[in-house]
């Protein structure tokens, strides 16, 4: 090889080398910038804020791929406090659902508990018992505005779960932690107060009467607990009722509509089947008027056939006779 070939050679090498190093290059800088381009890794706020918003059903599949992620990450801890987070009962998901559409709801709820703790500390009974009926009458809307959301999700409510709901509204205007969840609809289940706080607004301590003007084997004491609670279940039952009556009226809405769209169905069905049987009868006639040609042309042919034959013979006699003729005069020619 010639020293200019070698040179050349060697050259071409190097290119090659060179673009190599760089094609190399080139994969690893792409890949690096894919690594760094990953989403980041949330925080725990942010994944239960992202969990408690997802339909019951998606729950545990997200929750798991999260805690994989927290772990393929390196964070063990976090990892693991995804893992433990609870899914959401469906009355719970239900009204974590609403506090997320409707905050000025939920900032109702707060206000009304803030108010109720303010009269207690200062035992306004007159300002309590207004508050109480206030208290009662937007549990009632509440609750129905609940079982809506949960309707409008493909999600309703069974009665005893719009119960449940009640009782998860009064423990947030009870309980500060409760009311907490409620606002950034992070319920886990549903909520039930037991405690003596702010829900004892219903026991309002009445004026004091004369014990010596009362006979107290005639009128037993009233228990103003009792009276609420049976206020309460009352109120949910009207609640219960109430969103019952939407959804069966929503339910009669659709049933019409679709009872409208089958009739228009049908009307288009029977008008189709009236057109198909007139073309039916028409190619009917049709086919009988062919069926009737068919014969006809049929016959005339077994006509032809058979003249045609008649013809073929006589043909041939005629041809015989000529044969003969022919025979005969050739015979006197001859002579």
């Amino acid at each position: 090889m010639t020293a200019t070939a070698v040179s050349a050679t060697a050259a071409v090498s190097e290119e090659t080398g060179h673009g190599q190093t760089e094609l190399l290059g080139d994969r690893c800088s792409r890949r690096f910038h894919r690594r760094t381009q990953r989403r980041p890794l949330m925080d725990l706020d942010e994944i239960v804020d992202e969990l408690y918003g997802l339909p019951p059903a998606e729950f545990v599949a997200r929750r798991n791929v999260l805690a994989k992620e927290a772990k393929g990450a390196g964070r063990t801890r976090l990892a693991a406090e995804v893992a433990a987070l609870r899914r959401p009962t469906r009355v719970a998901w239900a009204v974590n659902q609403w506090a997320r559409h409707d905050p000025d709801g939920v900032g109702a709820i707060l206000d009304l508990a803030a108010e109720l703790a303010a009269a207690q500390r200062r035992a306004a009974a007159d300002r309590l018992r207004d508050l109480s009926v206030r208290r009662q009458r937007l549990i009632a809307e509440t609750v129905v505005a609940v079982a809506e959301r949960a309707r409008e999700l493909d999600a309703a409510l069974s009665d005893n779960a719009i119960r449940e709901v009640g009782q998860s509204l009064r423990a947030a205007l009870a309980d500060p932690e409760v009311g907490a969840e409620l606002q950034r609809g992070r319920l886990v289940t549903a909520a039930e107060y037991s405690g003596f706080g702010p829900a004892g607004v219903f026991a309002v301590p009445e004026p004091v009467a004369d014990v010596s003007d009362q006979d107290t084997d005639d009128h037993p004491d009233n228990d103003p607990a009792a009276e609420a609670e049976k206020s309460d279940d009352l109120d949910e039952r009207i609640a219960a009722a109430a969103a019952a009556l939407r959804s069966a009226e929503a339910d009669e809405h659709r049933a019409r509509e679709d009872v409208a769209q089958r009739a228009d169905q049908r009307a288009e069905a029977a008008r189709r089947a009236d057109e198909l049987a007139e073309q039916a009868e028409r190619l009917r006639a049709e086919l009988a008027h062919c069926d009737a040609e068919l014969r006809f042309a049929r016959r005339q042919l077994t006509v032809a056939d058979d003249e045609g034959q008649s013809a073929a013979q006589a043909l041939s006699e005629v041809q015989t006779r000529v044969d003969k003729a022919r025979r005969i005069l050739a015979g006197l020619e001859g002579r």
